[in-house]
């Protein structure tokens, strides 16, 4: 560049021609993920109003989460318009396991304003024979938007199929169990652990007196099963079987709905049978579990001697 003369500079784009291009820019991208067309309002200020995508909210709440066989709860189902526009044909219908159903099955909730919500009532029932256990129940909502797309939200409540409560003198061995975990092989039901395999246990033994009803189980175990309210007390011999000789040590715990009932002193494979009673008024179900004795789990073939429940009803 020759002495004394200065780079010509070159002139910027007009602001308003910046702008604009900022503002289509911003407007492409807004338009790849928007559901509905823009208003003029967007479309001038390249500024969208409410989410990106709005859909219906929902909730779903059952009165009672336990249904036996046969049996039905109460369900309601919430629906909010969460959009600043009001949501059109709104729909809601139920999606249950088999065996279960829902009256009535669908609704037809109309419009929805923006933010108002709109409650459906339910009678959610489960069929007799229908398998015990967890099962989901789904609400889907649909509903057209402002702008005319298709949108949804959905809810979900956990009811669990429960098996019919006990009533009278019940052995737990002969309860439907919810949870059994253990330490060594299965569960055993009116046997010993044994070894590894089911049914391998004999007859269960503690300090030289025999129960024909109870549990065998090895530390570390859990067994649950399904009271319904029904029962007032639990009763048990618990003990170390007799064929572990005088090895093993355990503790032996009690829960009624999660609450720690009743708690045992450590067991030795020498001691007598301890008997237990617990009280588990109103409770909906009954733990068991049995715990090492701070040693390790090596020969804690636990049983659970004769062990009942107390429920109202008579005889089971």
């Amino acid at each position: 560049m020759a002495p004394g003369l200065c780079p010509l500079r070159q002139p910027d784009a007009p602001a308003a021609h910046r702008r604009a291009a900022d503002r289509v820019g911003r407007l492409d991208r807004q338009r790849r993920l928007l559901l509905r067309p823009l208003t003029g309002a967007e479309a001038r200020t390249g500024t969208p109003r409410g989410p990106v995508v709005c859909a219906p909210e929902a909730k779903l709440s059952a009165a009672d989460t336990t249904v036996p066989a046969g049996g039905s709860t109460s369900a309601e189902l919430t629906v909010t318009n969460p959009c600043d526009t009001p949501l059109r044909d709104v729909t809601a219908s139920f999606d249950l396991a088999e065996g279960w159903t829902t009256e009535p099955g669908t609704s037809d909730l109309g419009d929805l304003a923006a933010g108002r919500t709109a409650t459906v009532r339910t009678t959610i029932s489960r069929g007799e024979g229908s398998p015990d256990g967890p099962r989901p129940a789904v609400a889907d909502v649909r509903a057209t938007s402002a702008g005319g797309a298709r949108v949804s939200g959905s809810a979900s409540a956990e009811l669990d199929g429960t098996p019919p409560p006990p009533h009278g003198e019940t052995a737990v061995s002969t309860l439907d169990f919810i949870t059994a975990d253990n330490g060594w092989g299965p569960v055993e039901r009116d046997r010993s652990n044994g070894e590894s395999a089911p049914g391998d246990g004999k007859a269960l033994t503690i300090d030289g007196t025999a129960y024909e009803r109870g549990l065998g189980t090895h530390a570390d175990s859990t067994v649950e099963v399904f009271l319904g309210g029904n029962c007032s007390t639990f009763t048990a011999k618990t003990g170390l079987d007799d064929e572990v000789g005088s090895d093993g040590s355990v503790v032996f715990e009690v829960y009624a709905d999660g609450e720690r009932v009743y708690r045992g002193e450590t067991v030795r494979g020498s001691d007598a049978a301890v008997p237990v009673e617990a009280r588990v008024e109103g409770a909906q179900r009954l733990r068991l579990r049995v715990t090492d004795g701070g040693d390790g789990n090596a020969h804690d073939h636990a049983d659970w001697g004769a062990a009942t429940v107390h429920c109202g009803g008579g005889s089971a």
